[in-house]
Formats: C-alpha cells, structure tokens, sequence
C-alpha cells in the first residue's frame, strides 16, 4: 500500500543540519535517539540524534570526531562518562564535582563536559521512591552512574552507602554523598537500593542481600527496558520497583537545553517512550 501524502513527514535534512549523538557500548538499546527526536522535532529545530556504538579504546577518538564532523554536541553512556570528562576542553561545577560527564556542548570553540544525571535523579527519588532525610540508601556500582546517584542522593540528604566490587571505590562514593549534603549511614539496612551498574540487561541478578525487597523497601534501577530480576523480585516480594526511565526524561531534557539555549516543550520526551 502507498504511503499517505497527507500523513505527517519527517523534516528534510540539508546541509544547514545539525548533528547530535550519543556515544556508548553497547547503545543499540538507547532510547535517547527517540526521545530527543521528538523533542528536536516539536521544537522546530533543523537537528538530527544518532546513536554509535563505540568500543572503549576509540572514545578518545570519538570524541575528537566531533570536533572534526561539527557535531552541535552529545551525550555519553556507559562506559565513557569518566573518559568524556577528561576529553573535553573544560567542565562545569557539576560534571567535576560528580567527576563524570554525560553530555557535552560548546561554549565558542571550547568543548565543555556536563553532567545532567543528577539534576534528572533527584525528581525521581523524591517523588517516585519518596526518599526522605536520613533514610539508609544503597547504590550498588562504582561508575559514572552510581557518583551521580550518590550527588542525588546527598542533596536530599539520604545516608548513603555503596557496594562495589573495589572497597576505596565504594568509600569515595559514600563520600561524594556526604559532601554533596548526606549524612553518614548509622546501619546498612536500606530502605532504598539503587542499581547504578549494567546488571540486568541480560537477566543477572543483584548480589543476594538485594534482591527481593519487600513491603516498605524500593528497587530503583537506573537500567530501563525489559524489568530486571532485581526489579522484579521487589514486585514480587511487595517492595516499590522504579526502574530508569524518569531519569533517562529529566537528564535528557537538561542536556536539550544545552544544545538549544531552552528545555524541550513540556511533556514531549515522556510522551516519546514506547507503551
């Protein structure tokens, strides 16, 4: 059957086009590319995001074909975010504080590393897992993720502790908590765990004391798609399971307003995510 004439069309793409990416491995699971084209699209800009896979021992590379190719910015994923802050030219207060960067921009013909994660954590441990002040939180990671949840969580005061495979990893990240406005933790019993690693994508689950969390307890994870056996066993067990998705919106429509001077119209992005 032929395409309706009538129905709506992409924009054409020309040679005033900008481009954006982001940059991660593995990316083909990315949702970014859908939610930012809606937002480029709604917004009226002439602009197109793409999303490269690019191995860990050519980001440097990368990054510098941006450069090259005039790219108007990009976002970066697991595992480039500590990379991306070293390749760039400069950073803001927030991306060397979090000592990660997952979006990048220009200021004149500098390269300035971003990071919009915290920003976009915080509505959703407030308000999807009702974090409070003082309440025991763990994060269980020790990457570019897993500092932007303990920055998050520090600034709504949580008491935050970290399980990582490398003990001086976990204690600098627990300590970027209180520095950001936490308290330290009286127990390690949390009412909070927070996966900030890739575990889940393919079915792994959690080291065992987190996984099936019950009444009273939230499994958030920072992966999103297919729920992950730490997700699931919460649900199963009565615990409260959030995964990734409020966090993917809110830093997505930070890193948009630094490539646009404005956020995206309200509700675009969210609207954007497959049902």
């Amino acid at each position: 059957m032929a395409a309706d004439p009538s129905g709506p069309r992409p924009p054409a793409t020309t040679a005033a086009t900008r481009l954006l990416v982001v940059l991660g491995h593995p990316v083909g699971h990315s949702l970014s590319p859908t939610l930012h084209s809606a937002a480029i699209a709604a917004a009226g800009h002439d602009a197109v995001y793409l999303a490269v896979d690019v191995p860990p021992e050519q980001i440097t590379a990368a990054i510098a074909g941006l450069r090259t190719l005039g790219f108007l910015g990009a976002n970066v994923t697991i595992p480039h975010k500590h990379a991306a802050l070293d390749a760039a030219d400069e950073a803001t207060e927030e991306a060397r504080f979090i000592g990660a960067a997952n979006t990048l921009f220009w200021e004149g013909e500098r390269l300035v590393a971003d990071n919009t994660d915290a920003a976009g954590l915080r509505g959703v441990l407030a308000d999807d897992c009702g974090l409070r002040p003082g309440d025991p939180v763990t994060i269980v990671g020790s990457g570019g993720a897993a500092r932007a949840a303990a920055v998050a969580c520090g600034r709504l005061g949580a008491a935050t502790s970290v399980h990582a495979r490398r003990p001086d990893a976990a204690e600098a990240i627990a300590d970027l908590a209180v520095r950001a406005g936490g308290v330290v933790p009286s127990n390690t019993d949390p009412r909070v765990v927070i996966n900030a690693t890739p575990l889940g994508r393919h079915g792994e689950p959690l080291p065992n004391p987190f996984m099936g969390l019950g009444p009273g307890r939230v499994a958030l994870d920072l992966n999103y798609g297919t729920p992950s056996p730490f997700l699931t066993s919460a649900r199963e067990a009565g615990g409260r399971a959030v995964d990734g998705v409020g966090m993917l919106v809110g830093q997505a429509e930070a890193a948009f307003a630094r490539w646009f001077g404005a956020r995206p119209p309200a509700g675009v992005m969210a609207a954007a995510l497959p049902r």
